[in-house]
């Protein structure tokens, strides 16, 4: 139904000869833009008819994405985000997405032994494109009718995860890939089998936390981010997306009940480009994307958009940075709430990618997400990207400098030395980030044809 059926693009190759044709390249984009957006609320719309606008209030759904490095953080993760839901006073779905064969057995045993949690496991058959969602069963084997969601007793008090054991296959690696067979093969297709979802949908990382880090002082380690994002979308119902702010922190190894898990240390400093972007996400032009590790909203204007990216971009890497400008485009109601933060890994200073060729993962991290944007602003255009994604320096930032210095000192005492440190970081950052930006220029993702790669 939602199948990208216009001409494809190819991010590479693009020379002069394009703006001779009929539309130049610039309305090319402007097109592309306008038919991606067509879809997403032709989509929406068809779900607000199906449901008659009627969703579940008593449950909350989250769907994370995992593959191999996934069990250090789950065990702590998931118990987490249930017992957040807990204290709201509502029942956890949360969908689990193998990726291409990744197993991590151990850890679902453990899920088991939750109390009042349900383990569900599900299968997905072959994958027969990169954009073609597999279908999903109740078995290994896959047989029989698909498995489709269905309406439980408002009595039934249990949380439950599902577990969906994504087929290894050609077409199948990639973090887009497997979010594509659970939004479209499990989400959509349930709700057109008569399921009624949940009102609110969230995503998340595998080591995402939700909590809450008030006028940028300190993050409370034990707080619950996710109340107040529910509070705040109850409190502002014309709001369809509600992100959290990015908050990267270097991860160590720790105990949680027994098990070894990787926990964030907020004492350790991250290095320059994330510290940065700790200090803008979410405030400043060019730095307002809704983060995938952490974003809330109205699960019609959710499934909507990830569902059109997965069928037409399954070589996107930055999945919600796409996300956040078709829901702008697409006029959806958006919003970063600024307490709330959703933590996601940084690298060490130290650490080094397992490359034959080693190079600073920290520097690496940076260069896949900005190779990942280049990809977006050749789909459509700097023009349309830019307000939500830049590679430029976020200048307006003097417009209001007293602030900014707060924001730049954190919990340190402002005094000429800290100023002079911080701006010195500040140095490093931009200089680096240029040589990201030429890089990524050379190499930006390709999103769609037979040349995508499988990204995570």
């Amino acid at each position: 139904m939602l199948l990208n059926n216009f001409k494809q693009f190819v991010t590479s190759g693009l020379s002069g000869n394009n703006l001779e044709e009929k539309f130049s390249l610039r309305e090319q984009q402007n097109r592309r833009l306008k038919e991606d957006v067509k879809s997403v609320l032709s989509c929406r719309q068809w779900i607000q008819i199906i449901t008659n606008n009627t969703f579940d209030c008593t449950r909350f759904i989250g769907v994370v994405a995992a593959a191999a490095g996934a069990e250090n953080y789950l065990p702590h993760t998931i118990p987490k985000i249930i017992a957040q839901v807990s204290e709201i006073g509502m029942m956890a779905d949360i969908v689990i997405g193998m990726n291409n064969g990744y197993e991590c057995q151990s850890v679902i045993d453990r899920f088991s032994l939750l109390p009042n949690v349900q383990v569900i496991c599900l299968y997905t058959s072959d994958k027969l494109a990169n954009n073609l969602p597999a279908k999903i069963y109740d078995n290994f084997r896959c047989e029989g009718e698909p498995y489709y969601f269905k309406n439980i007793d408002s009595q039934d008090c249990k949380h439950r995860i599902f577990i969906v054991h994504q087929k290894e296959g050609k077409y199948a690696a990639g973090k887009i890939r497997v979010l594509g067979d659970i939004y479209d093969s499990l989400l959509l297709r349930s709700i057109e089998h008569g399921w009624i979802p949940p009102k609110i949908l969230i995503t998340f990382d595998a080591e995402s936390q939700f909590l809450v880090e008030q006028k940028y002082a300190f993050v409370e380690p034990e707080s619950n981010g996710l109340m107040l994002m529910v509070r705040e979308l109850e409190k502002h119902p014309e709001i369809d997306i509600l992100g959290t702010r990015n908050k990267f922190a270097v991860y160590q190894k720790g105990m949680v009940d027994e098990t070894k898990v990787l926990l964030p240390n907020f004492s350790e400093e991250v290095p320059p480009l994330q510290w940065f972007l700790n200090i803008v996400h979410g405030k400043y032009n060019g730095f307002k994307w809704m983060p995938g590790g952490g974003t809330a909203g109205k699960i019609d204007a959710m499934v909507s958009l990830l569902v059109v990216i997965c069928q037409r971009y399954p070589g996107t890497r930055s999945e919600d940075t796409h996300f956040t400008i078709l829901a702008k485009y697409a006029g959806f109601i958006g919003d970063i709430f600024l307490d709330v933060v959703s933590i996601n890994r940084s690298p060490s200073f130290s650490d080094m990618t397992m490359d034959k060729s080693p190079k600073k993962a920290w520097i690496e991290q940076i260069f896949r997400w900005n190779a990942g944007c280049q990809g977006l602003i050749l789909c459509y255009g700097k023009h349309n990207v830019q307000l939500i994604a830049s590679d430029c320096f976020p200048w307006s930032i003097f417009s209001s400098p007293i602030e900014f210095l707060k924001r730049l000192k954190g919990r340190e005492k402002l005094t000429l030395y800290t100023i002079a440190q911080k701006l010195r970081v500040l140095a490093i950052a931009f200089f680096v980030s240029r040589n990201i930006r030429n890089r990524s220029l050379e190499k930006p993702d390709i999103l769609q044809g037979s040349k995508v790669k499988a990204s995570w």
